[in-house]
């Protein structure tokens, strides 16, 4: 049985380390996203689609000549920076041979009694959603194998620590780079896989400031090399990918719906994204691929991604650091404090199950394609935005200490002012049914922060709970068992 991970790792030497679901399955379609416009397009309309369609050929570009191998690396950013250079986090460890071999291959059988489950490749596994998605797989007995370049985007060891918590459920992680065309093809070549979930990418929008040829290199040529890859595997594999609500950029309708234009993108990633979308839809037009894509909305919960406003919250509110909290303008003078549609990594992991379990089949062989393949897109969302600034009150009840709160109006540095997702397709088509609401999946996550980074603390807060609840018994005790 795998284990949870919503607890501590208890792992020595780290640093920094779902719920079974049950899926339903539904009939896929083919859906058609596109928006239609029945009116003569602008001057203004022209010149954004032009310069939105500039930066997907340029991506595409980009991504051919970066999957070369010989791509020369960003240098590494000062220690002080805010945002560290993307760099393959020092492995000795090789891949090849036959005990490889024999443990990717342990990996990846199909652990359950009537042998019909899923071999699923999970790229980006040692990951935040990456991590629980191949956990709950397992659990269920699926068939996972992981792949990751433990990068130092975020502290190496947090993915290391996910990735021994995988290895105890018998989910071995590749030590590998997603653009790595030579890998990607030994690994289809040793097993046969029904699926993959492609949650491996360059995340963060504002880290795109700094090291922006990360973005293209992990989310455009990375996505090109695994569809080439899967292309003229054999069998096809269908692919279930992780997309992004930023892609909806500067859309102004809410709440957000798969039929809405995502053509005017507000940070690279978002762009990197949409490019991704577009090259999605190729693969499945020309080679027959089963392509899923999923945007998610600002996923938290345990074992989190250090970069994400709920986690360093969190870290400089006990540190007793100020803590920065953006407001949106306002018409006149009038400003908000930027909204997100918070939504909790269990209910996450049940969408992605959710997309593998009614991809449908690929129809390509031989690298060609035999017949219309499945091509979706889902919004998973929790459709309840919250203020960035309930979230940090909630902080602050859960954590016992008052944040120092330094209100700013927010840069153009590609975030955007709030998200709000329509879930109603993947509600329909996955069974999709969001269920955690932000009080309580923080609740989880600070408790799993401070016994993971502080367990010291953890235990001081336990007692004082349980002292707490024993003196409400003592008090309350008779009246309540009159009733």
């Amino acid at each position: 049985m795998a284990p949870q991970l919503t607890g501590a790792p208890g792992l020595a030497g780290a640093a920094g380390g779902a719920a079974a679901v049950k899926p339903q399955f539904h009939h896929f379609h083919h859906h058609r996203l596109a928006a239609r416009h029945h009116h003569s397009p602008s001057p203004t309309s022209l010149l954004s689609k032009l310069a939105f369609w500039s930066v997907c050929s340029v991506s595409l570009f980009l991504a051919f000549l970066l999957l070369s191998p010989s791509a020369t690396p960003t240098p590494r950013a000062a220690p002080d920076s805010p945002r560290r250079t993307l760099h393959t986090s020092p492995s000795t460890a090789t891949w090849g041979g036959a005990a490889w071999e024999k443990k990717v291959r342990a990996s990846a059988r199909v652990k359950r009694a009537n042998g019909r489950g899923l071999s699923v490749l999970v790229t980006g596994a040692a990951g935040f959603v990456g991590c629980h998605a191949a956990a709950a797989l397992r659990r269920r007995g699926d068939g996972v194998l992981g792949l990751d370049n433990f990068n130092d985007y975020y502290d190496p060891a947090l993915k290391r620590g996910r990735a021994a918590l995988l290895a105890r459920s018998g989910v071995y992680v590749v030590d590998g780079d997603i653009a790595d065309a030579e890998l990607l093809a030994k690994l289809f070549d040793v097993v046969p896989f029904t699926h993959v979930l492609h949650l491996a990418a360059q995340a963060g929008v504002r880290h795109a400031l700094v090291d922006p040829m990360s973005y293209v290199r992990t989310n455009v040529a990375g996505l090109v090399a695994l569809l080439e890859a899967a292309r003229v595997a054999d069998p096809q594999p269908a692919i279930v990918w992780a997309s992004s609500s930023s892609v909806y950029g500067l859309n102004s309708h809410v709440p957000f719906s798969e039929h809405d234009r995502t053509d005017r993108p507000a940070s690279l990633y978002a762009a990197t994204k949409k490019a991704g979308e577009e090259i999605a839809h190729v693969y499945n037009h020309i080679y027959g691929l089963s392509l899923t894509a999923l945007r998610f909305f600002t996923v938290y919960g345990p074992w989190g991604r250090p970069d994400m406003a709920y986690f360093f919250f969190t870290r400089d509110i006990l540190a007793g650091q100020p803590i920065t909290v953006y407001e949106s303008a306002g018409g006149g003078t009038h400003h908000t404090t930027i909204s997100r549609d918070f939504t909790y990594i269990d209910d996450i992991v049940k969408g992605c199950v959710g997309a593998l379990d009614t991809a449908g089949r690929s129809t390509g062989s031989g690298g060609k394609k035999r017949g219309p393949a499945p091509f979706r897109t889902y919004n998973l969302g929790n459709t309840s935005p919250l203020p960035v600034t309930q979230m940090v009150d909630l902080l602050e009840k859960l954590l016992k200490v008052k944040a120092v709160r330094r209100v700013v109006k927010m840069p153009r540095n590609g975030d955007v002012p709030y998200t709000h997702a329509n879930i109603s397709l993947a509600q329909r088509e996955l069974g999709y049914r969001p269920s955690t609401d932000l009080q309580t999946g923080l609740k989880k996550f600070v408790r799993w922060y401070l016994e993971y980074y502080m367990p010291g603390l953890a235990d001081k807060q336990k007692q004082h709970g349980s002292s707490n609840s024993k003196a409400s018994r003592g008090r309350n005790g008779s009246s309540s068992s009159t009733s």
